[in-house]
């Protein structure tokens, strides 16, 4: 079975390829008429094939999902290992990109325009969330109505702003002339979006100060390195810790013993080592996770059962 699977990938990235080969000429940049048709065009033809895959049995579908997903990740493999195509022009050897690279422009665009759609799902999914708890009343409907009215005001705004910027909103508010749609959007964004999220982070800090003291306190050695390390890093951002070695010179062995020093040290030594292990072990786990997706080996909502 996986034969198969690997079988038809391979076959779907071919023909995707050569598909991108043979309609390179369309996808030329076009203006006027053409843009729109081309448009009206592509919309209609990925409608129809959407459609086709809904209506599909839920065998079949799993596997063009399967296949699709397999094809896209196999052509950027196929990119970024397949050598390129080398030519010597005298002495000097020019090198040139592989028969899969012409490609990766357009699938990163079709990615972008997926990404759009997602935006948009997220977007009628949260209307849908907020619109059922003012429809039921249920308790915090109020926040749900904040969200309606910000999510409005900063997309009308946002969008007129960016389609007439010089347009007048309001004439002769508390002594300002003119208040066009960018000074509207800029007073949601930098004068209540802004200060709101700084808002949220310094009241994050308190939290993060109890996990803190939580977490400090010493009942194994490696509990009292952590706390000596937390120690000289908190002494050596705060004046009284710069006072309490100021005595010390600013040069020579003595100049490490000064309190923003060690911390400097902690801080980029230490703490970095274990940062870049973290990282390490991070990125490999991410690499696991990547080849699951690819694989189609991770099951979730839409691969509940095995097929």
């Amino acid at each position: 079975m996986i034969a198969v699977y690997v079988a038809g990938a391979l076959i779907a990235a071919v023909g995707v390829w050569g598909l991108a080969r043979l309609l390179t000429p369309v996808f030329q940049p076009a203006t006027g008429a053409l843009y729109y048709t081309g448009l009206a065009v592509s919309v209609l033809v990925w409608a129809g094939l959407m459609l086709t895959l809904h209506r599909m049995p839920a065998g079949v579908k799993k596997r063009v999902v399967i296949l699709m997903t397999f094809a896209g990740g196999l052509i950027y493999v196929l990119e970024f290992y397949l050598p390129a195509q080398n030519r010597y022009i005298f002495f000097w050897r020019h090198s040139h990109t592989n028969a899969f690279s012409p490609m990766i422009e357009p699938i990163g665009d079709a990615y972008a325009v997926i990404f759009g759609f997602t935006l948009f799902l997220g977007a009628y999914n949260l209307a849908r969330v907020h619109g059922r708890n003012i429809a039921a009343r249920r308790p915090g409907y109020h926040n749900s109505i904040a969200f309606f009215l910000a999510f409005i005001a900063m997309m009308v705004f946002a969008l007129w702003q960016t389609w007439a910027p010089k347009q007048v909103v309001i004439a002769h508010l508390w002594g300002i002339r003119h208040l066009t749609a960018a000074d509207v959007w800029g007073y949601l964004f930098n004068s209540t979006y802004v200060p709101l999220q700084a808002t949220l982070f310094s009241v994050l800090a308190f939290y993060m100060a109890t996990a803190a003291f939580r977490a400090f306190r010493v009942r194994s050695a490696e509990a009292g390195l952590m706390m000596l390390a937390a120690f000289i890093c908190m002494l050596g951002q705060v004046p009284l810790g710069m006072w309490l070695t100021h005595h010390l010179p600013l040069q020579g062995p003595l100049s490490n013993l000064r309190m923003e020093a060690m911390a400097n040290w902690v801080l980029g030594v230490i703490s970095m080592g274990g940062l870049r292990a973290v990282g390490f072990g991070i990125l490999v786990g991410g690499l696991a996770v990547s080849l699951r997706f690819w694989l189609s080996l991770e099951r979730g909502a839409f691969f509940e059962q095995e097929l």
